[in-house]
C-alpha cells in the first residue's frame, strides 16, 4: 500500500484543520501516516482521533516556538529515522519549524522519488512586518522551498510571495474550509440563548472568537467600546486561555477602566448558535494566515470590523462585509463599530457576507486539495 506522511508541530492542528486531506489521501488508497507532538493542551483525545481515523500515529518531539534548540534537533533525528523506515510516496507538511526540519530531513528520499508538499497557514513574513521577520522568516523559507516540490498558500498575498521563491508550483486554495451551511442554517431562539450566556435581549453585541492572546489583540476592541461609550454593549470573547500569556486579566483590567461589559466564555462548542446571537463580528488579529473565525461570523451574517492584515482581507471587505481598520488603532476599531451600530445597515451588508463566506466553504477547498493531489501523485 502506497503511504503518505502528515506532519505538523501540535497534534491538536490535524484534529482541526487537516482532517479533510486525510479523507482524500485514504480514498486515493494511501495508508495515512501523521507525525507530530501530542505534548500539549488541545490534543485531549488525539490518539482516539488518529485511531478512530484509520490514522498511524508517530509521536515526534517538535517545538512549535523554538527552531534552535536541544528539541528540534531531537525532533530532525526522529523524523530521519521515520523516512528512513517507512517508503512514503508523499510528504505532506504544515507549521513553519515541523515544515522546516522535516523538508532538511526528506531531502534524500525526495531525489528518490518522494513527493514534498508544503502547505504555510501564513508566511511569518508579509505587508507590516518588521524587517527582522523578512530577514529570518523570508530567508528560510527561500531556502527551505529548494526542498519543496509544491508550495500551497491560504491567502492571495502568501500566494504572491510564495511565488517569488525557488520552488515554481504554487498554488492557491480557500482555506482549509469552512462548513458554511452549518452556519447560516443556524436556528435559535435569540432571546434564550442571550440570556443563557448572559447578554440582554437589547444589548448590543459585539463578538469575537480565537484564543486569548497576544496576537488576537482583543485589547483594542475594549479600548474602541471605551471610546465610544455606547448604551448596553456586551463584547463577548470565545475562546481558550493561553498559558504562556498573561492575557485573561489584563483584558479584565482593561475592561473594567474602559467601564465595558466583558464576558470570557471560553472554549465553545455553540459557535453557530453564538454567531446568531452577535449583533457585529470583530476580527483584531495583528496577524492571521487567514482566520477561519471571521469567515464563521460572515456565515452568520454578520458584518465585521476586522483588522487590515494578509488574510483576512481576502473576504473583510471595506463597506461590502463590513468595515477594516488598523490592529493597532483603537480609533479605527472605534469608527467601524460606530457605523454598524445601525441595524437597517447592518441588515443591509448580511447577502455580501453570507456571499463572501460560501467562497470559502469546505467543499470548495476540498475540490482544490482533490485536484492538488490528482496532479502531484496521480
Amino acid at each position: 500500500m502506497k503511504k503518505a506522511l502528515i506532519t505538523t508541530a501540535l497534534a491538536g492542528f490535524v484534529r482541526s484543520f487537516l482532517d479533510n486531506d486525510i479523507k482524500i489521501l485514504q480514498e486515493k488508497g494511501f495508508e495515512v501516516h501523521c507525525a507530530a507532538n501530542r505534548n500539549h493542551p488541545g490534543a485531549d483525545g488525539i490518539e482516539e482521533y488518529f485511531k478512530d481515523n484509520k490514522v498511524i500515529f508517530h509521536q515526534i518531539n517538535f517545538s512549535s516556538n523554538k527552531p534552535f534548540s536541544r528539541q528540534s534537533y531531537q525532533s530532525y533525528q526522529q523524523i530521519h529515522k521515520l523516512v528512513k523506515v517507512h517508503d512514503y510516496t508523499l510528504v505532506h507538511c504544515h507549521t513553519p519549524i515541523a515544515g522546516a526540519i522535516v523538508r532538511i530531513a526528506v531531502r534524500k528520499n525526495r531525489k528518490r522519488g518522494t513527493k514534498v508538499i508544503y502547505t504555510t497557514h501564513g508566511f511569518y513574513f508579509h505587508k507590516g512586518s518588521s524587517k527582522r521577520s523578512w530577514l529570518i522568516f523570508h530567508s528560510v523559507e527561500k531556502l527551505m522551498s529548494y526542498f519543496t516540490d509544491m508550495i500551497i498558500t491560504i491567502n492571495q498575498e502568501d500566494y504572491g510571495n510564495a511565488k517569488k521563491l525557488h520552488c515554481k508550483n504554487v498554488r492557491y486554495i480557500n482555506g482549509v474550509g469552512v462548513d458554511t451551511e452549518r452556519f447560516i442554517h443556524c436556528n435559535v431562539n435569540k432571546e434564550t440563548y442571550r440570556k443563557n450566556i448572559g447578554v440582554g435581549i437589547n444589548d448590543l453585541m459585539i463578538l469575537s472568537i480565537g484564543e486569548l492572546s497576544n496576537r488576537k489583540n482583543h485589547q483594542v476592541v475594549i479600548k474602541a467600546l471605551g471610546k465610544l461609550k455606547l448604551p448596553n454593549t456586551v463584547f463577548v470573547i470565545c475562546g481558550n486561555a493561553m498559558t504562556d500569556e498573561a492575557t485573561t486579566e489584563q483584558l479584565k483590567e482593561i475592561a473594567k477602566e474602559e467601564k465595558i461589559k466583558l464576558l470570557l466564555l471560553g472554549l465553545r462548542k455553540d459557535i453557530p448558535e453564538i454567531c446568531q446571537c452577535a449583533d457585529i463580528g470583530v476580527i483584531s488579529s495583528t496577524r492571521e494566515g487567514l482566520g477561519l473565525a471571521g469567515i464563521e461570523m460572515l456565515a452568520s451574517g454578520l458584518p465585521l470590523v476586522a483588522s487590515s492584515v494578509h488574510g483576512i482581507i481576502d473576504y473583510a471587505k471595506d463597506g461590502i462585509t463590513g468595515f477594516l481598520a488598523n490592529p493597532y488603532s483603537a480609533n479605527e476599531f472605534a469608527k467601524g463599530i460606530d457605523r454598524l451600530t445601525n441595524k437597517e445597515f447592518r441588515e443591509s451588508l448580511l447577502p455580501a457576507c453570507i456571499e463572501m463566506a460560501r467562497k470559502f466553504d469546505c467543499s470548495v477547498s476540498n475540490m482544490q486539495m482533490k485536484n492538488i493531489y490528482e496532479e502531484l501523485i496521480g
